[in-house]
This record gives C-alpha cells, sequence and structure tokens, in this order.
C-alpha cells in the first residue's frame, strides 16, 4: 500500500505489530447523545459541551508531589488502564461508544501523501539533511500505521511530541546562559509562545479524546521522551539542523490539517468548539497567541464557532510555525535575529487601556492620598 512505500520492509513489521498492539476489532460506533443534539442543533445552553474536560486527565496528582509519589501512582493508574484495554482487545471487556469515535472524522494516508507531494511540487519542499529527511520519513511511516483510521489519536501523538522541541530549544538556551555563553532572552520568548500554542493543541485533542487509549499514551509519551533528548543533542552540535528538522514536521502538520480538513469539512461545521479552544482563540490576553507569528499582532483574530474552525485555525498556526523555523535557520546561519513581534509596536486598543488603567489609578491616589489643607509630604 501507498503508506508503507517509504521503508517497505519496517512497513510491513510495523503494520503486523503495531496493528495488532492497538486496533480492536469493534462494530461501527454510533454517536454519542450529545453529540447527536448538537449536529442536530438542539444543544441550547453554551454551559453544555459534548467533550471531554482537563479533570478527567490520565495524570498521577492534581498538586505538586515528589518524584516518587508521582512515579508511583503512575505506575499504578497506569497499570490498572494497561490491563483494561488488554482485556477490551481479547473480547473479555466491552469496548466503549464514546470519543473519538463517535464523532465520525476519517483522514486518508494516500490523501496526505498527494498534498506533501503537491507542496513539493510548488516549491514547498524542506531541504532536509538526509538523516534528517530519513529519520522523517521512519516517523510518517510509523504514524501511518500506529494510527490508521483514528485521526484524533494522531493528532493528539502529533501535539504531544510537537512541543517538545521548545523545551529542547529553551533547555540549551538556559544551559548557554548559565555558562555565561550566550544569552537571548528574546528568543526564549518566541519558542515558549510557540509551545504555549502547541499544549492548546495538545489540550483540544485531549478534550475529543484523543488520549483515551493506554498504549497511544504509551507510546506519545516515551517517543516524546526519546525525541527531547534526541533533539538536546542535536542543538548542541547545530541549531540550523534542529530548526529545520522541526520545520520539517510542522510543514507535515500543515499538510495533515489540511487534508483533514477538506475530507470532514461538512461534518466538522455540524460540530461544537471545545471550551478550551474558544477560550484560546476568542478570549483572554492574546499576547502569547501574536508572539509565536511572524505577522503584525493583532492582525489575526480567527473565528471559533464550530470544530471546522478550530481544525481550520490548528492548521495556520502550524503554517506560522513553519515560518518561525524558517526564520530561527536564518538567525542560527547568518544572524538575522528572530525578534519579538511585539517589539517596539504597541496596538491603538493597548494604548486606550493602559491610559485607562493609569487614570483609574491616578484618581485612587488623589481620593485616598490627597493632602488635608496645612500638611506636609
Amino acid at each position: 500500500p501507498q503508506s508503507t512505500s517509504r521503508i517497505p520492509m519496517l512497513g510491513l513489521l510495523l503494520t503486523v505489530g503495531v496493528r495488532a498492539w492497538s486496533h480492536p476489532v469493534t462494530a461501527r460506533l454510533s454517536p454519542a447523545p450529545l453529540l447527536r443534539m448538537a449536529i442536530n442543533n438542539e444543544l441550547t445552553s453554551a454551559e453544555v459541551c459534548p467533550y471531554l474536560d482537563e479533570s478527567q486527565a490520565n495524570f498521577a496528582s492534581d498538586k505538586p508531589e515528589s518524584s516518587l509519589i508521582l512515579g508511583t501512582t503512575n505506575f499504578y493508574k497506569q497499570g490498572l488502564q494497561m490491563v483494561s484495554q488488554f482485556a477490551q482487545n481479547a473480547g473479555l471487556r466491552p469496548m466503549g461508544t464514546g470519543l473519538p469515535d463517535c464523532l465520525g472524522l476519517k483522514l486518508s494516508n494516500e490523501a496526505v501523501y498527494a498534498a506533501e507531494r503537491q507542496r513539493e511540487r510548488t516549491g514547498g519542499r524542506v531541504d532536509a539533511h538526509p538523516v534528517s529527511r530519513a529519520l522523517y520519513d521512519l516517523g510518517c511511516l510509523f504514524l501511518d500505521n500506529l494510527f490508521d483510521g483514528r485521526p484524533i489519536a494522531r493528532f493528539w501523538f502529533l501535539e504531544t511530541v510537537a512541543r517538545i522541541p521548545y523545551f529542547s530549544y529553551t533547555s540549551v538556551l538556559h544551559l548557554y546562559e548559565s555558562f555565561g555563553w550566550w544569552r537571548v532572552p528574546g528568543l526564549r520568548k518566541v519558542h515558549a509562545a510557540e509551545e504555549w500554542n502547541e499544549l492548546h493543541h495538545l489540550l483540544i485533542m485531549e478534550a475529543l479524546g484523543g488520549n483515551l487509549l493506554w498504549s497511544d499514551r504509551f507510546f506519545g509519551y516515551h517517543a516524546a521522551f526519546a525525541y527531547y533528548w534526541f533533539l538536546v543533542g542535536v542543538y548542541l552540535f547545530s541549531p540550523a539542523v534542529a530548526y529545520q528538522f522541526m520545520e520539517l514536521l510542522e510543514a507535515h502538520a500543515v499538510d495533515t490539517y489540511g487534508t483533514f480538513v477538506k475530507t470532514n469539512r461538512e461534518r466538522l461545521s455540524q460540530l461544537p468548539p471545545p471550551r478550551v479552544a474558544t477560550s484560546y482563540y476568542t478570549s483572554g490576553d492574546m499576547y502569547y497567541f501574536d508572539e509565536f507569528q511572524m505577522r503584525e499582532p493583532g492582525s489575526r483574530r480567527p473565528p471559533c464557532d464550530n470544530l471546522l474552525d478550530v481544525f481550520t485555525n490548528i492548521c495556520q498556526d502550524e503554517q506560522e510555525h513553519v515560518k518561525t523555523m524558517r526564520a530561527c535557520q536564518d538567525y542560527a546561519r547568518v544572524g538575522r535575529v528572530v525578534t519579538s513581534p511585539h517589539l517596539g509596536r504597541t496596538l491603538p486598543i493597548e494604548e486606550e487601556l493602559k491610559r485607562k488603567l493609569w487614570e483609574q489609578w491616578a484618581g485612587e491616589v488623589n481620593e485616598n492620598c490627597a493632602l488635608e489643607a496645612g500638611e506636609d509630604l
């Protein structure tokens, strides 16, 4: 098949092993009641959301704990879920009928490859190091086989891994500062904003049920751990290659999300957005949202009225990450400094808010700290 053509022998092995591990045989799942109501426009309250919330995350604790407590708690919790998944795969326990299968969303590996080839034919090919390209092809092969027919779980895995480079980059930059070799706080701030964006992509996928299988979390977290240390080593020897490798992955993300939106446009337009998506894209402080983008602050304020808007926004975010990674490569090669888009710029609304806050503060000072007649400072 097309999805195993990159490395045929490895493709065969992965197909046999990985699909047997993570693809239980199940009947077609029916939509969950809340999602059916959402599609039929029967949800009248803004407080009703058919998705998961952050309180249902699969973590060991809800407060800071010692590594010993976190490790043992997580081992016990994940162990129970591992046994549960094995029992379901063996037919000893009934399969669930909820998220993300009930969303009815699809993604074709062949369509993603077609989009990638089209991008590369039209001048969008990333001129990556041969080793980087080989690792990239191997990673794509792994994704195609592990998540075939499961797009939301695939996106969760992608976003789990997509955050890691920014952790690696900032770790090395902190090390350089600790040694007194180099200090570049502006670049660290841009990477922090990029990670914040990828985190919200991850939270959206978790709200859609992308991390509910124990096997997906097992592969995702172990891949993230290995990827972190791999990129730390690469960045220590060549920041340009480290940024280039990330550009490869971000370009693949654009192809994948773009294909997904085209394939599921009608279905996505019928589904409501998760709360975490509306919070990130339409409300609150948008400073970090502007910070990772190579454009004027405030020039992009996307809508978030349905799940189609959400995935369109994510695809556009990934395009911005591609631009930022290219700029970082220029920084590493020719010294063209990557700076905050907010540097030296203020929006009119920010100036109005600052003026209003200053007037409020001045009024409080005049009211509470005014001197009486005859008093001295």
